[in-house]
């Protein structure tokens, strides 16, 4: 076990015991405890959670500490069908429930689970990573909650509702914790009344630690046996000659501290409470968070990948690394809370807020490269040319032909390990694994502000019906600039730099919103809500910006100068490797420049960019119908049918063709999407039990999605490819000819041309059962959590496609993928491509991040000892069956495309004095040390995934003053 500190597991629970020991024997006195009223807001109304008719968890600080949660990432084991990722590229958080979620972490991206912070709605996903401290509770509300709860909740909402300020007592409580790769916590809290009617509270949070990666840098120097001899000694072979191939521009020797996986961040809240008299009151919080962790990666797996010819030679936390991650992320809040009784029946509640989320942040996009084992490792061979090469052919689907002294693109076909066993295996597809990539991607700044604002009327008395009403206001004002760089791109080692820079992307959201409760009897209750809501999203001033080696657009530009080396590459195997770019060879990291690609302060500057203007507005009305059942006292049973909403939108503006009309509309296309809609049917029960001792929480739903929202990367124009243009066209850069329908103006199209899109996919349809529970068996003893089941099952998916691994299935003799066929597809826009796809029904597969059965127990017993003093085993397993990461369910060895089923299990040993007000814990978080994936994609040739951390230990100490 790889420990940093000078203490080991055995060292941590040995020096709590012997304490223990010395202290005191067993008491007989009983200390009998009832489980805790708890009270929740998820209906906008104070209500005990036993008699509220929602499926909602409330999670307390206790909770929240005892296994050691310091944002919403972690919460995702406390609550039933619910999954939780981190995008490491643009630290997106994902929450996922009931096999619902949004992967569009964009400043246009909407969210399937709404986040609020004290009421108030948070849009942007990386508010997520906010940490977590001082919280009076976390309520997880499971099941559309749009109607009164705000936007884009059609899967649930989670609120985090920070304590509030005390009139009666002064007093704080601090805590440090102490453990593995040098984690460092801080935190506490202080009350601080100033009269009989206003007081103050300050908290924060200091958290860092090292990194368990263990990282070197990457000067990978390419060593390529091209004829397979056994030596790089051949004309047309690769020899390392000590100048690595990666880019070293940004490469540079990192701490532990400053590694992937560091942690680095703090947080601080200041909160005031004013109550002037009996029928008013108003909080005033601020919080600030500061982030300056390293950020995550995408590493090869290992445990997948072991047994093949591409397993690792090194170890699964091993990573070498020439674009150490930076991040400096802070965010500012503020909210204000006013609660009026204007009568004795009816009270006004108003909220406001106001949130700047600031981030840059810069990450490695590929430490993992292709096995040469591979046979498809090696590069393709497509150039621009004046003259035709020996055993190439003019490339005549690409349009540019040869035209004289301007050439025209040449194919001069693959040139991989193994050719013949690729044709063999693959007929005539190509199969290429570039030896080396090395994309980054950098957020040079976003900035995203937003105001929320709501104002509420609702009644407060004991009539049969019961009302509120209220009126929701957001907008949002974002801006950022995100850059790729790759300067070795493309299968052809082609230098690629692309800048998306989006000055002023607007956000707009009007909601007016209702609901009765109507109490038909004392035990019997009916719920109607309705919301009506409008949004609108606009981009002005948004520029795409992109170039690639000497292909359209903006050909030759990632160096000012057009250095020849752009494609000197895609000489190898046509002459020898020496003579290559005058005797250069193929270029290598020592010709690249700070004056290059998106790292030259001029890149935008000499790049033709496209133009993002854009507006969108959607609106919608939702409903809920509800009724709840008083069956006793000790038993609530509710039911309800309610709609969701989620926005619609629109993705970047995109040349389809490279060219440039004199009307921008024809050519530029932006890929507006619809909203995403639902309807659940939903059943509960909850029970108290055993003279007040067990607490039953359950529900089964039924849940129908439309216009499922899905985000991925797409080819929306494709090679040789034709668009009509004006009749006086004029661009030299890209010739245009008469349509091959012989009638007008076309150009074609010259390269496959891609973007990130956000389409409508299909439908799915989510049937479930959730259990929780909290049983008190015995004096000093505790056993809850909860049990799942879902059923998250695609029923319509057009034009899905099985494309996973399908060379290397094939050649390991797995399922093959189905054959190539064309399809007319729509691929957004109003444009329709017939697209070449291996088409396959996903009809019944299950959603990505949506275990069948899922489980999470906890148990605690407290031992009370004569002179004061407990001591507190604590222990929580966590289980769920498998779950996949994308729709297609690939489920056969190495290129299983999601986590298989796992248990973890966490335990603690604490020293409690409830006289002394002290308290001191050694936990073992992940004892099993489980290699637990949140997240899998594809590699070249190979799976990738982003893990959970290790097992780690550590020791806590808190006391209160």
């Amino acid at each position: 076990m790889y420990i940093k500190n000078k203490f080991s597991v055995k060292e941590t629970l040995v020096v709590p015991l012997a304490l223990i020991l010395g202290v005191g024997g067993l008491s007989s006195v009983s200390h009998a405890a009832e489980l805790e009223e708890i009270v929740v807001t998820a209906t906008k109304r104070e209500t005990s959670l036993m008699k509220t008719a929602v499926s909602v968890s409330a999670i307390s600080q206790a909770d929240l500490d005892a296994q050691g949660i310091q944002n919403v990432l972690d919460i995702g084991d406390l609550v039933p069908n619910m999954q939780i990722s981190l995008s490491p590229e643009d630290s997106g958080v994902q929450i996922v429930i009931r096999g619902l979620t949004s992967n569009n972490f964009t400043e246009l991206g909407d969210p399937t689970v709404a986040l609020h912070f004290d009421g108030l709605y948070s849009p942007r996903p990386q508010a997520g990573l906010a940490l977590m401290y001082d919280v009076e509770r976390t309520e997880i509300s499971r099941g559309p909650q749009g109607t009164i709860y705000g936007r884009n909740s059609t899967a649930g909402s989670i609120n985090v509702i920070s304590k509030r300020p005390q009139f009666d007592v002064q007093e704080g409580h601090a805590e440090v914790e102490l453990g593995e790769y040098a984690q460092r916590v801080v935190k506490g809290w202080y009350n601080f009344p100033i009269n009989d009617g206003l007081a103050l509270r300050g908290s924060f949070l200091r958290s860092t630690a090292d990194t368990w990666y263990n990282q070197s840098m990457d000067t990978f120097d390419l060593d390529w046996d091209t004829d397979g001899d056994g030596t790089t000694t051949g004309a047309f072979d690769v020899p390392a000659d000590g100048i690595p191939n990666v880019d070293q521009r940004r490469n540079r020797p990192i701490s532990d501290s400053d590694a992937y996986g560091a942690v680095d961040q703090y947080g601080a809240r200041l909160s005031l409470r004013y109550e002037p008299n009996d029928t008013m009151s108003w909080d005033l919080i601020t919080d600030y968070y500061k982030d300056r962790s390293p950020g995550g990666l995408r590493l090869k797996d290992c445990e997948k990948a072991e047994g093949t010819f591409f397993a690792c030679d090194h170890g699964q936390w091993d990573v070498a690394v020439n674009v150490p991650g930076e991040m400096d992320m802070s965010i500012f809040g503020v909210r204000s809370i006013l609660s009026w009784d204007l009568t004795d029946d009816v009270v006004l509640e108003h909220r406001i807020g106001y949130s700047r989320q600031q981030r840059s942040q810069l990450n490695d996009g590929s430490v993992n490269y292709a096995d040469p084992e591979h046979p498809g490792f090696g590069i393709t061979r497509r150039f621009y040319a004046t003259s035709l090469p020996a055993t190439c052919a003019w490339d005549t689907a690409s349009g540019l032909l040869p035209d004289g002294a301007a050439g025209g693109m040449v194919d001069c076909g693959d040139f991989v390990r193994n050719l013949e066993v690729v044709q063999a295996v693959y007929g005539d597809e190509s199969v290429v694994l570039q030896p080396f990539e090395d994309i980054s991607f950098n957020t040079v700044y976003s900035d995203y502000k937003s105001m929320v604002t709501e104002i509420q009327l609702k009644s407060q008395n004991d009539e049969s019906l019961q009302w509120l009403v209220g009126l929701f206001y957001m907008e949002e004002d974002n801006a950022i600039q995100f850059d790729v760089e790759n300067a070795f791109c493309c299968g052809g080692v082609l230098p690629l730099a692309q800048s998306f820079v989006q000055p002023k992307r607007m956000v707009d959201s009007t909601a007016a919103f209702v609901q009765f409760d109507y109490a038909y009897s004392e035990a019997l209750n009916f719920t109607a809500g309705f919301r009506y809501t409008k949004d609108s999203k606009e981009d002005v001033g948004g520029q795409n910006f992109l170039t690639t080696g000497y292909r359209y657009p903006n050909s030759g530009l990632y160096d000012p100068l057009a250095s020849f080396w752009l494609e000197s590459w895609t000489r190898i195997g046509l002459e020898p490797t020496a003579s290559i770019d005058g005797g250069k060879g193929p270029y290598q990291s020592d010709v690249l420049t700070n004056d290059m690609g998106t790292l030259g302060a001029g890149f935008t500057d000499r790049i033709l960019g496209t133009t993002n203007d854009y507006r969108g507005s959607w609106s919608k009305t939702t409903w809920r119908l509800g009724f709840d059942y008083l069956i006793n006292e000790d038993v609530f049973l509710y039911g309800s049918l309610a709609t969701g909403y989620k926005s619609g939108g629109f993705g970047d503006g995109v040349n389809i063709c490279d060219c440039n009309d004199e009307d921008p509309g024809t050519t530029i296309k932006y890929f507006p999407y619809d909203p995403e809609e639902n309807i659940t049917l939903e059943l509960g029960l909850k029970a108290s039990m055993l003279d007040g001792d067990l607490r039953l929480l359950g529900n089964v739903f039924v849940t129908e999605n439309t216009n499922l929202q899905d985000t991925y990367y797409a080819i929306v124009s494709f090679t040789g490819q034709e668009y009509g243009v004006s009749d006086n066209y004029q661009d030299p850069g890209v010739a245009a000819d008469t349509c091959s329908s012989g009638e007008g103006l076309c150009v074609r199209v010259e390269r496959d041309i891609g973007t990130l899109i956000t389409q409508n996919i299909g439908e799915t349809r989510n049937i479930g059962a959730e259990l929780e529970f909290d049983w008190r068996p015995y004096d000093g003893g505790r056993v809850f959590g909860w049990v799942a089941w879902l059923d998250s099952q695609i029923t319509e998916l057009e034009n899905s496609s099985d494309d996973w691994y399908c060379f290397e299935r094939a050649y390991m003799g797995l399922t093959p993928c189905p054959d190539r066929v064309e399809r007319l597809i729509d691929v957004g826009g109003g444009n329709q491509n017939l697209t070449a796809g291996r088409y396959k029904s996903f009809d019944g597969n299950a959603m990505p991040w949506s275990p069948e059965f899922s489980a999470t127990l906890n148990f605690e017993h407290n031992w009370y000892l004569d002179n004061g003093l407990r001591v507190s085993p604590y222990l929580s397993v966590h289980w769920q069956d498998e779950m996949f990461f994308e729709k297609g369910n690939f489920d056969e060895g190495p290129f299983h495309s999601g986590q298989p089923a796992f248990a973890t299990g966490d335990i603690a040993l604490r020293l409690i004095s409830e006289a002394g007000s002290w308290a001191i814990e050694a936990y073992v978080r992940n004892v099993t040390d489980e290699l637990v994936r949140s997240w899998g994609d594809r590699g070249p040739g190979y799976m990738t995934g982003t893990f959970n951390k290790p097992r780690h230990v550590g020791l806590k100490y808190n006391r209160a003053f």
